[in-house]
């Protein structure tokens, strides 16, 4: 496999782990763990390195001193506009399609509810985490790729490590009543626009606060405060200079 493809690899796994909350906000990346884990077995520094950095460009990730990279540690104003971006992708994503799903499809949405469910009764928080966001994944269709869907997978590696961070010592009681998943699975059923546009900002929304509530019961006045998305020129010059001299050579 050509370092193009492991350096794809490492930053798609990289997303992913971002986005089922598997790492903190302030989580610093080392290589040597990196290459330690099962997802990046046999492959090199170099590619791993190109991803993190790649991620940082994408303002996913932010460099460090000594050229490390770590997650932010979001402010609240931050991820507050984040989220609400976020929403509203999603719900323009999923209603694009609320007329064109199969029976077949919503048992399948509603297989990965299912396992959202019995994630959360066993307290298993961290397949409870990726079930909901594979669940949020297909109901936007993200295997049809598009600038709408890049967007959205971009914004939930971004929010992915505070929802980690919401559910870190356990599965907090966000919803009362029946949980927008299933209004969500109702309104395909259905083809009802307006109940599915609600019970999807519900579901985001009521989350986000309870994330809100956490950060600032949690996180010092000096961390609530920082821009955890400074520009990153000399990782981007870095870069640069890298590609200038692959041309040369």
């Amino acid at each position: 496999m050509s370092k193009v493809n492991h350096t794809d690899t490492v930053r798609e796994v990289l997303i992913a782990k971002l986005t089922y909350g598997e790492y903190m906000p302030g989580h610093t990346f080392k290589l040597r763990e990196l290459m330690e884990d099962e997802a990046f077995q046999g492959m090199s520094q170099t590619p791993i390195r190109e991803a993190l950095l790649q991620l940082v460009a994408k303002d996913i990730l932010i460099g460090q001193r000594g050229f490390s990279v770590r997650v932010p540690i979001p402010s609240v104003e931050h991820l507050t506009e984040v989220r609400a971006i976020r929403t509203k992708l999603e719900v323009m994503a999923a209603l694009k399609t609320v007329d064109d799903w199969t029976p077949k499809q919503i048992a399948q949405l509603e297989k990965l509810h299912q396992a959202f469910v019995k994630a959360k009764s066993r307290g298993d928080v961290r397949n409870q985490l990726k079930q909901n966001a594979l669940f949020h994944m297909a109901l936007c269709r993200m295997e049809e790729k598009s600038y709408l869907k890049t967007m959205i997978q971009t914004l939930w590696a971004i929010t992915g490590p505070s929802i980690g961070f919401l559910y870190e010592k356990g599965s907090p009681s966000v919803f009362s009543g029946t949980h927008p998943h299933e209004d969500i699975l109702e309104a395909l059923r259905t083809g009802d626009a307006l109940l599915l546009e609600t019970a999807l900002i519900r579901d985001l929304s009521s989350s986000g606060t309870k994330i809100m509530e956490v950060l600032r019961q949690k996180l010092s006045p000096e961390a609530l405060t920082v821009q955890p998305f400074k520009k990153m020129e000399r990782v981007r010059e870095r870069q640069r200079a890298g590609r200038q001299l692959q041309q040369v050579e």
